[in-house]
């Protein structure tokens, strides 16, 4: 199964297509000691067997010092911002462009996903995690993430290495294609069943797996606008057996960002 995955990501990656040259190289990054934000609006459709069903939602991002959350880098984001953004409240660690290593923290409610689970009702429980992203080839990026549920709550403890693949196709706009493995104590997978049917819910004891494949298209339209359309595809494995694939889905979702700077 990975030698298949392998395959996919070469044939994305080396497909006949005229690119432009490679990114410039990353400047070391400066913190703004003021507070920087941005702005945004998408649609996700969770499930595309069901096009039909668009989830409009707002995307906000801060930025204080070294404190986080959200999209705020309107000067590169569109070509070395994370991939997929979340709420949670991040501290950068250190400043070096090419490395990366950050703190970060979220609310989960364990009894439905919503991206205010901090002011939903339900049981939830604090999970912390420890990222570190290395930057340093001219295409290539690989990152490393450890979560841990920090109270003990059945949210379980999972690592996910990843790896991505960065083409500029001009100034403003560029193409990303990331993969990632998902590796998780079955506790982490019964948690997560609540919130997705398709995961089945009688995974074995032991460390179970997921892996996920995106690929977006980022474009800034005007100094301080972006836009971008990504579309993924997930495929859980079962706990104790990785050749048994239980579920699979494509997903997508399209938004536009305004950046303070």
């Amino acid at each position: 199964m990975l030698s298949r995955h392998l395959l996919v990501l070469c044939c994305l990656v080396w497909a006949p297509v005229v690119w432009a040259e490679e990114p410039p190289e990353l400047d070391r990054r400066i913190f703004p000691s003021d507070l920087v934000w941005s702005l945004g609006l998408k649609l996700n459709m969770d499930n595309m067997r069901h096009p039909g069903q668009l989830d409009p939602g707002l995307m906000i991002g801060l930025r204080y010092g070294r404190w986080r959350t959200g999209a705020v880098d309107g000067e590169s984001w569109h070509r070395f911002g994370q991939v997929k953004t979340d709420n949670t409240l991040t501290y950068d660690l250190n400043d070096a462009s090419h490395f990366r290593t950050s703190l970060s923290a979220s609310v989960v409610n364990m009894d439905h996903e919503s991206r205010f689970d901090l002011f939903e009702s339900g049981r939830k429980t604090l999970r912390g995690r420890a990222t570190i992203d290395y930057l340093g080839w001219s295409h290539w990026s690989v990152g490393l993430s450890l979560t841990q549920d920090m109270l003990g709550r059945g949210a379980g403890t999972s690592l996910n290495p990843s790896i991505t693949y960065r083409q500029a196709v001009s100034e403003d706009s560029t193409i990303l294609l990331t993969h990632s493995f998902t590796f998780a104590k079955s506790d982490a997978w019964r948690y997560r069943a609540n919130l997705d049917p398709q995961i089945d819910r009688n995974q074995p004891s032991g460390w179970g797996g997921s892996t996920d494949t995106s690929l977006t298209l980022r474009q800034r339209w005007k100094p301080q606008w972006s836009w971008f359309f990504q579309i993924s595809r997930s495929q859980t494995l079962r706990a104790g057996d990785p050749t048994v694939q239980t579920g699979q889905n494509w997903a997508s979702q399209a938004g536009v960002l305004y950046f303070d700077r």
